[in-house]
């Protein structure tokens, strides 16, 4: 136990280290200008680019071993599959006129498990000197969203050419929705092997749990965060991520640590209707913000031609 918890730090020591090397560099041209500066500066990006693929490499082939060890049953399994092909198809074509959506969506699928994982260990480590509901609360905001923003920093130095603050939002927004869609399917696989009546009640519960909780809070968080990083401000709006997350999970984990009691279902109830309204809210100033802000250029993935 001790060897695995060693091992998860040292992984998500290793991420937020990277953070530093993309996160204040300036997007390079596609071409090379032939000046020993530039090429310095490209073959750092073309390494950052490298690591960023093993990581995400290694980050699916954890998913698929995590998977492959999963206590699914032919329900769950189903809702899982139809609410990825719904969530990820959605994405893509609402999005598909800005670059980057598809790596983000593949990041966010690579580093669900390995968030879960640190969760895990984390809360062991906590459980006895904090109290359950802060532990609760507290650890999946610091993770989640570190690791799911070190995407975005990725995808956005290294893999595109963001023309426009909402190329950096958006790009996201998918990572955020790659990152629910595995955490979805895991819940899932919970709520039906807890439900002892029935497979298919237990998953149906499990959906109508989710979709309350807002299938697009990982999206909203992440696109804070997002923003930030195209503001040059990432640590600060980095922070107001995980502080929105932290507000999101207090609600749950006050019912959990009063489970006799019944006034934490109000701010719980109250929470949830703020982040559904602040969602909605959010998507409709997009829609109106970006036409009167679009300058024309159309972004582009790097190394294509302008």
């Amino acid at each position: 136990m001790s060897s695995t918890v060693i091992h998860s730090g040292r992984v998500f020591l290793v991420m937020v280290a990277t953070i530093v090397l993309p996160a204040f560099r300036k997007i390079l041209p596609a071409e090379d200008t032939g000046t020993p500066g530039a090429v310095h500066s490209l073959n750092r990006m073309r390494r950052t680019q490298t690591l960023y693929e093993l990581l995400t490499a290694a980050g699916l082939v954890y998913v698929a071993y995590d998977f492959s060890h999963g206590a699914f049953v032919p329900t769950s399994a189903l809702a899982a599959v139809a609410y990825a092909a719904v969530a990820l198809g959605l994405t893509l074509l609402i999005l598909r006129k800005h670059p980057g959506i598809a790596h983000g969506v593949v990041w966010g699928i690579a580093v669900s498990t390995v968030a879960g994982q640190l969760n895990e260990h984390m809360n062991h480590l906590l459980i006895r000197t904090v109290p359950d509901w802060l532990v609760i609360a507290g650890i999946a905001p610091l993770n989640e969203e570190v690791l799911k923003f070190l995407g975005v920093v990725f995808i956005c130095t290294c893999v595109i050419r963001p023309r426009h603050w909402a190329d950096y939002v958006f790009v996201g927004v998918a990572v955020g929705m790659g990152f629910s869609v595995t955490e979805n399917a895991i819940y899932y696989a919970n709520m039906t092997l807890e439900n002892l009546d029935s497979d298919l009640k237990g998953t149906l519960l499990g959906l109508l749990a989710r979709f309350i909780a807002n299938p697009l809070m990982h999206s909203f968080f992440t696109a804070i965060a997002a923003y930030g990083l195209s503001r040059r401000q990432p640590v600060r709006w980095l922070l107001i991520a995980m502080a929105v997350h932290f507000t999101a999970n207090f609600g749950p984990s006050i019912s959990t640590a009063f489970d006799d009691a019944l006034w934490p279902i109000f701010p719980t109830f109250l929470i949830l209707i703020c982040l559904w309204v602040t969602t909605i809210v959010s998507i409709v100033k997009l829609r109106k913000i970006l036409p009167a802000e679009d300058t024309g250029v159309k972004p582009q993935l790097l190394g294509s031609k302008a």
